[in-house]
């Protein structure tokens, strides 16, 4: 909700792009500037608009003019619970486990028609998994954790009309596009009080800042440019499920 000095907008090519700061554990700072939206949500909640992803190019400084490659790269700024692990840890336990799985061939019990996948996927960890390889990531800002004194009211965001809409996923004044069509409105059909039996609490814990780099640049699957492309896409996500069952299997 403040000025963040680690995004910096600079014209390039006669439209407003960003450039986003990420220091490595090593003290060096790598740039990247955005070429597209992948995902920008419009929704009511404040909250919601933490997450965006971009299409990237890494540069060479903070002027975004000299690119460092040719190569695109995916850019995921996102906000976690403080003190939760984060994602690229979290590969890196699922990759180490995956190594051992394959070295114990404890995946016998996987159904006969995935078999052959899973064992197609662990041939050659991580390249030959259906996962996007994280390149780099980097852990920003805390915000400040809620006073002890102020009490939550879930009934800020609630309203007696209802209202479903849609529009294109646009950054403001960016010319940084995608076809993608989703809701964007939140239909408030519920009465105004929420019944707090059918939600849990929330804690309100403070947020860290993290930012990823992905290797692969994907897209969002309605707007997969074929009926194939999607089919595939999704029997990439049932085995990519198989894998994790495999990880969660084991670890019991």
């Amino acid at each position: 909700m403040e000025y963040d000095p680690t995004v910096h907008r600079i014209i390039f090519e006669d439209k407003i792009r960003y450039v986003y700061d990420l220091t490595q554990e090593s003290g060096e700072t790598l740039h990247f500037r955005t070429t597209k939206t992948i995902f920008n949500p419009r929704i009511a909640c404040i909250s919601g608009r933490k997450t965006r992803v971009w299409r990237a190019i890494q540069v060479t400084g903070l002027d975004g003019l000299q690119e460092k490659g040719d190569k695109e790269v995916v850019l995921k700024d996102v906000w976690l619970d403080k003190g939760s692990l984060k994602e690229k840890e979290n590969q890196q336990l699922i990759y180490d486990k995956l190594r051992q799985i394959r070295e114990e061939e404890n995946y016998g019990w996987i159904d006969v028609n995935y078999r052959e996948r899973i064992q197609n996927a662990l041939a050659n960890i991580p390249d030959s998994l259906p996962f996007m390889r994280i390149l780099h990531d980097s852990e920003g800002v805390d915000c400040r954790e809620r006073l002890k004194e102020a009490l939550p009211d879930r009934t800020i965001l609630s309203s007696p009309g209802s209202r479903v809409s849609s529009s294109r996923n646009v950054t403001p004044l960016t010319g940084q596009t995608e076809n993608s069509y989703s809701v964007t409105g939140t239909s408030h059909r519920a009465p105004a009080t929420p019944d707090l039996r059918r939600h849990p609490q929330r804690q309100y814990k403070a947020k860290t800042q993290y930012r990823l780099v992905y290797a692969q640049v994907g897209y969002a699957l309605h707007d997969a440019p074929s009926i194939g492309k999607a089919f595939q896409a999704i029997n990439d996500v049932l085995t990519g499920d198989q894998i994790s069952s495999l990880v969660e299997y084991c670890v019991r």
